[in-house]
Parts: C-alpha cells; structure tokens; sequence
C-alpha cells in the first residue's frame, strides 16, 4: 500500500461549494500530506447554469447575452469563492495548491482535466448540488466511476 501512496503525486478533487465540499477538500488535503502530492481543486461552470442565465438575461433583454462577458466573470467569482475555501481548510499549513475552474458538462469537463493536469487520484463529495439532474441523466459520479483513466475516490456519509 505504502507502495501505491507513493505514486500519488497529484490528486484533482472535484469541488461544487455544497455543504460537501469542504469535507473532501480536507480528506484530499490528509492524502496529500501524507504522499507530498500537490491538490489541483478544480470546480465546473455547470452548461445548464450557463443556459440558464443565457435564457433569463434574453427573457428580460432579447439577445444581450454575450458569453464572452459572463464567463470571465464567473471564471473569477469562482476562483475567489475556492480560495477563500482553501484558506479556510488549509489556515497556515502551507500545502501546493492549484485552483482551476472550467466550463461545460461537469464529467466531461472533470475527465479532460484528469488528462491535462496529468493526476493520479480523483476525489470528490457524496453528493452534487441537485440530484434532479443525476435522477434525470444518470449521474455523475457513475459516469467518472466509468470513464476515469486513474482511481477515484467518492466520500460518503453526512457532514457533520
């Protein structure tokens, strides 16, 4: 096992800022002191949410959209909000962190970023945000427990 633990030089833990988020992002925040490996916390822009404020912002003003706008602003409300939870889980232990935010459907998005930032384990939360969307689609977690090139932990359990 102690073998394993060695190969664990980065770990992508998949963050949404529900109530369980911060519980993972301290699990995560254990293994990575106890394998030197560097935490990537990374959060999707969901493309429902996108659509979803594309359609009330033209139902009140036809056409003003503009991706381009709303993105990048996202983009930095969501970096803010993940490093104010960093901070808060990690106070003064200095432990390497990146913090990545994309855009899309959450497991394809989750997938890509596995590859490009070239991790070893995968954790995330029990739970999203809503199941309506997992009831509907299948879930997430079930298609990353598919689809993951590395191994993948899912926490379970209430937050406490």
């Amino acid at each position: 096992m102690e073998e394993q633990a060695n190969k664990i030089k980065k770990i992508l833990v998949a963050i949404d800022f529900s109530t369980y988020s911060r519980p993972t992002l301290e699990y995560a925040a254990e293994i990575a002191r106890n394998t030197n490996a560097l935490i990537v916390a990374f959060n999707v822009i969901n493309q429902i949410e996108i659509d979803s404020v594309k359609k009330e912002v033209n139902s009140k003003y036809p056409d003003t959209f503009a991706l381009a706008k709303h993105l990048p602003y996202e983009i930095g409300r969501r970096e803010l909000k993940m490093e104010a939870l960093v901070k808060e889980v990690f106070g003064s232990t200095p432990l390497p962190v990146k913090i990545c935010i994309g855009h899309g459907r959450p497991y394809v998005e989750i997938l890509k970023a596995i590859d490009r930032e070239e991790v070893d384990l995968l954790v995330f939360g029990p739970k999203g945000r809503s199941n309506l969307n997992g009831f509907l689609f299948g879930s997430v977690a079930e298609k990353l427990f598919r689809h993951s090139p590395v191994p993948v932990m899912s926490l379970r359990g209430p937050v406490e």
